[in-house]
């Protein structure tokens, strides 16, 4: 039976989709337009809007997991935290319920709470929520920030010469390899038995924020700043403290 994936057109999406075709797997993307690219992978294409219950309905017919990927702490110019991460969870949900699909695997990140005051975890945390009270069998992966998609963060936090760092620069996280990430969601559709778990993934090796910025800054001026213009706020105060994560022993 198949595997669905949605915000399969992502960094994340598009590394597990070519990992699962290459372990033999039958995988859908359920995404907003064609991708040519996933296509030639031996990908099978459903167009949609995440929020088209119906449809994504319709996309999870014979599908044995579901791994929603849609989700993130840099979301596009008028789309909120709770549409992107907790909104879309919800509608994928109430889809792979109706569908009759077996297990839902979900990309979260560690310190996800509704209750918390940082914007994008209370939606991650919300979002985890919807998952744990859908009755499918679940793997939540809570992962730390992912090393290449750095390159993307900083590139967003770089203007000219100058990249501005969260905080003082001394807060320190472990960032995790996207390899790593694959194998704990691949991990999460094995289908010997019963999965109904939440698992974090993290680096061994640890990194302050400056120690970051000249990784995957190279060549800019760091200035640090404790609010970040062009950015969310939720982002600012996420990477301005400590970040260091715990991995779930396997």
């Amino acid at each position: 039976m198949p595997v669905l994936i949605t915000g399969a057109t992502g960094l994340v999406g598009r590394a597990l989709a070519a990992r699962l075709v290459d372990e033999g797997a039958q995988v859908r993307a359920y995404i907003r337009r064609d991708d040519p690219a996933l296509r030639a992978l031996g990908v099978h294409i459903a167009v949609g809007s995440i929020d088209d219950i119906e449809r994504l309905e319709a996309a999870l017919t014979r599908v044995h997991t579901i791994v929603h990927l849609i989700g993130g702490i840099l979301p596009e110019r008028g789309v909120s935290y709770d549409f992107l991460n907790r909104d879309t969870t919800e509608s994928a949900v109430i889809a792979a319920r109706a569908a009759g699909v077996r297990r839902f695997v979900f990309l979260s990140f560690p310190g996800a709470d509704p209750a918390s005051d940082n914007e994008f975890l209370a939606a991650k945390g919300k979002a985890e929520e919807h998952v744990l009270a859908g009755g499918l069998e679940h793997a939540i992966v809570r992962s730390a920030p992912i090393v290449e998609g750095l390159y993307v963060l900083f590139d967003r936090l770089t203007r000219g010469a100058v990249v501005s760092v969260p905080g003082r620069g001394a807060q320190r996280f472990n960032p995790v390899a996207l390899e790593e990430v694959i194998d704990a969601l691949v991990a999460g559709d094995a289908r010997e038995a019963e999965v109904r778990e939440i698992r974090t993934v993290a680096g061994a090796d640890v990194l302050t924020m400056n120690d970051a910025a000249e990784r995957f800054a190279p060549g800019r001026r760091p200035v640090h700043l404790r609010a970040l213009s062009g950015v969310p706020k939720a982002l600012a105060t996420l990477y301005g403290r400590d970040l260091i994560v715990e991995p779930t022993p396997v």
